[in-house]
C-alpha cells in the first residue's frame, strides 16, 4: 500500500464510517482483530468496537462531523488531525439535551495491516467538548473552543 492510498483509506474511513455512519461497511475499513487501545477496560475489539459507541454519539450529537486538517505517514502508522463539530440534542453521557455546539480537535494514531485499519490510538479535547456543551463547568479557553486552537490559525499572529 502506497503512502497516498494510506492517507485515502484514512479520509474515507473519516467520511463513510465516521460522518455517514455507514456501519455496514466496517468490515471493508478494520480488520477482525482490530484494537482501540482507548477504549474502556472490557470494550468490544473488531469492527464491533464502532458499531457500539458510534451509534451512541449519533443520537446525542446527530450532526457530528469530522474534517481532516492534515494527513501523515511513517511506515504502517498514519496520524491524522481531525476537527470535530456537532450540536448537542439529544442526550448523551447521562447528560440532556443542551443545543450547545463545540468544535474539538483530535489526533487519531491508526496502524495499517493488509490494507485495512488494525489498530488506534487517540487524543481528543474531551474536556473543551463537555465544556463547551454545557455538561461540566469551565469557562477557561482549551485548545479548540472556539476557532483558535487549529493549525490554521494559531501561528499566523503577530
Amino acid at each position: 500500500m502506497t503512502d497516498e492510498s494510506k492517507k485515502e483509506l484514512i479520509l474515507t474511513v473519516i467520511d463513510v464510517i465516521y460522518n455517514q455512519m455507514d456501519l455496514d461497511r466496517l468490515d471493508e475499513f478494520f480488520t477482525a482483530d482490530f484494537y482501540n487501545h482507548d477504549g474502556y477496560p472490557g470494550a468490544p475489539t473488531g469492527p464491533d468496537a464502532f458499531r457500539e459507541y458510534l451509534p451512541y454519539f449519533k443520537k446525542g450529537i446527530p450532526d457530528r462531523k469530522l474534517a481532516s486538517e492534515f494527513i501523515l505517514v511513517d511506515g504502517d502508522r498514519v496520524v491524522s488531525r481531525t476537527i470535530t463539530t456537532g450540536t448537542m440534542t439529544g442526550n448523551f453521557m447521562g447528560y440532556e439535551p443542551t443545543g450547545m455546539s463545540y468544535r474539538m480537535t483530535a489526533t487519531d494514531t491508526y496502524q495499517i495491516r493488509d490494507n485495512r485499519i488494525c489498530a488506534r490510538w487517540g487524543n481528543e479535547d474531551s474536556l473543551g467538548m463537555m465544556q463547551q456543551l454545557g455538561m461540566i463547568p469551565g469557562g477557561w479557553r482549551t485548545a479548540t473552543n472556539d476557532s483558535e486552537g487549529s493549525l490554521e490559525t494559531d501561528y499566523l499572529k503577530p
